[in-house]
């Protein structure tokens, strides 16, 4: 399908993400090339871009829509313009039809199916023209396009791919729009990816991208040359030129500050941020990209839409020197408040052995591993008829500690799971034998086990096991049992007490090659490579 490029330009932000949200532009043969907020600023952009279409606004500050058609005509030989106008405005949108416009939209009329129509007009008389000019090739191809270009850039960059100097001359090359000077790196990360994620099918994820991409362009003052990154559906890079000064840090926080209500207000999501040091040129830029990525790990200790700034002592965690923490102290006091069966008490007890792993500067590894321990303890010693499933997560405590994002979110499932396992006001939920085998797979993933003996421990056919299972958990049972025993053998390799031979034994490969080759697939290095 030939593709044409478009421009929507207005003054409001809602209706320029109402807009580009409302269709799926490629679909229509449309590559969405910009946005801006007035008409001046569309006119520059106009002449960088070269768009087939604008849908512009009639009444905006610095030039309105009216005065861009006439001066976008002159730059933009054969671009087709459509107006947007309320009722009250309709007088100005007669105008602009006497002036060239193909056609207008009322604002509060607009429909997808009424765009769509509108769409499909102007691409007929754009391919109408093109064939009488004898041109057949695609007006833009997005993988040509120059953010495409400078986004690979800055991916190569970071990751080291590019030498500096190479990389540097490229920026050049792209007219990249930072200077080479005093700079930061500011990576935002989407807090609850997966939830978020659930909302957009698979074919809207772009759309999710492009939401984002543009609130963070539109909310960067013009006073900082920047540019925004797309690094994956989840984490942005913004990398703004700035000047070192009493108030520089504090405009930093508080532009961050403004993108996360921004984010909030428009797109109901929230964002942690992580802010790097200044750095001198452009030079430096991996090294502030490490840093900017680092502030944004101890997301962990501090909590999710929380603003990391890299000199921050929050970037301490983990480094304590000790012999080793004493686990199983913590562990018996545990058993014992949950033998209780009082909430108070347990939740006193979770309560002191946080502030004990806080005291001796405990690793995300440590604490999630520690806790991990926690829930099986929960589900095995007293409480094997424990079978819950925690309300706010649709996965079970061990899958949940392993993703949740925060100490905090681990805190509460731990002490959720708990409190339904000694509760008993009110019946426990059933759960399906999926659930049932991935729990014997995380208490017996060291022993021999086996899609088989775990049917028949839970008294189920082997073969609707197998499909049940791979229905519910999204992978096959083999797969799932050999992920468990990896992610443990990746936390048992931080212990260097334990040869790589032993490691393997502990989660239940006796044939060390076999282990260190599966170990290789799935972590994407040999196991020594990963203590290393």
């Amino acid at each position: 399908m030939m593709m044409f490029k478009l421009l929507i330009v207005d003054d409001e932000l809602l209706m320029r993400m109402g807009i580009r949200s409302m269709v799926e532009w490629e679909q229509q043969g449309f590559c969405l090339a910009g946005e801006a907020s007035n008409g001046k600023e569309a006119l520059e952009l106009a002449r960088s871009v070269q768009p087939d279409l604008i849908i512009t606004d009639i009444k905006m500050p610095l030039m309105d829509g009216l005065q861009l058609i006439r001066e976008a005509q002159r730059v933009v030989p054969g671009c087709k313009f459509v107006i947007l106008s309320y009722f009250n405005e309709f007088s100005y949108a007669k105008e602009a039809m006497q002036l060239g416009a193909v056609d207008y939209l009322i604002k509060n009329e607009i429909t997808p199916e009424g765009l769509v129509q509108l769409l499909e007009g102007v691409r007929q008389k754009l391919l109408a023209e093109r064939a009488s000019s004898g041109v057949n090739e695609p007006a833009v191809s997005y993988l040509e396009s120059l953010s495409y270009l400078k986004e690979n850039l800055f991916k190569d960059w970071i990751s080291g791919l590019l030498e500096v100097n190479e990389a540097v001359m490229k920026s050049e090359q792209l007219h990249v729009r930072v200077r080479s000077a005093e700079l930061r790196v500011i990576k935002f990360r989407l807090d609850h990816f997966e939830r978020v994620r659930k909302k957009y099918v698979e074919k809207d994820e772009k759309l999710l991208r492009f939401s984002i991409l543009n609130i963070l362009e539109e909310m960067i003052p013009r006073k900082w040359e920047k540019e925004v990154v797309i690094e994956s559906s989840s984490d942005y890079l913004l990398i703004i030129n700035t000047v070192q000064s009493e108030s520089e840090l504090s405009e930093v926080h508080q532009l961050c500050r403004d993108i996360q209500q921004a984010m909030k207000d428009f797109m109901n999501v929230t964002f942690s941020v992580g802010v790097s040091s200044i750095i001198p040129s452009l030079k430096c830029l991996r090294t502030a990209y490490r840093e900017a990525d680092q502030a944004l790990q101890s997301r962990f200790f501090w909590g999710t839409g929380q603003i990391l700034i890299y000199e921050t002592p929050k970037m301490n965690h983990g480094s304590k020197k000790r012999s080793g923490l004493p686990l199983e102290e913590w562990k018996s006091e545990f058993r014992n408040a949950l033998e209780s069966r009082k909430e108070e008490k347990l939740a006193d007890a979770l309560l002191e052995i946080r502030r004990n792993l806080v005291a001796e500067e405990a690793s995300e590894r440590e604490i999630r591993e520690f806790y991990m321990g926690l829930a099986e303890i929960i589900s095995t010693e007293g409480f094997s008829k424990c079978t819950c499933r925690l309300p706010q997560v649709e996965r079970l405590p061990y899958e949940a500690v392993l993703t949740a994002e925060s100490w905090d979110e681990i805190h509460r499932i731990v002490l959720e799971y708990a409190k339904q396992c000694i509760a008993t006001d009110y019946p426990l939920p059933e759960r399906s034998y999926a659930d049932l085998a991935a729990d014997l797979i995380h208490r017996n993933y060291a022993e021999e086990i086996s899609l088989i003996s775990v049917a028949n421990q839970i008294n189920v056919n082997p073969s609707y096991l197998s499909r049940v299972f791979k229905q519910e958990k999204g992978e096959n049972f083999i797969s799932y049992l050999t992920r468990v025993r990896i992610e443990r053998a990746k936390s048992i390799l931080e212990n260097r007490r334990y040869k790589i031979s032993e490691v393997a034994e502990k989660v239940g490969y006796r044939n060390y090659p076999y282990f260190s080759k599966i170990f290789k697939k799935l972590v994407g290095m040999s196991p020594e490579e990963y203590r290393g």
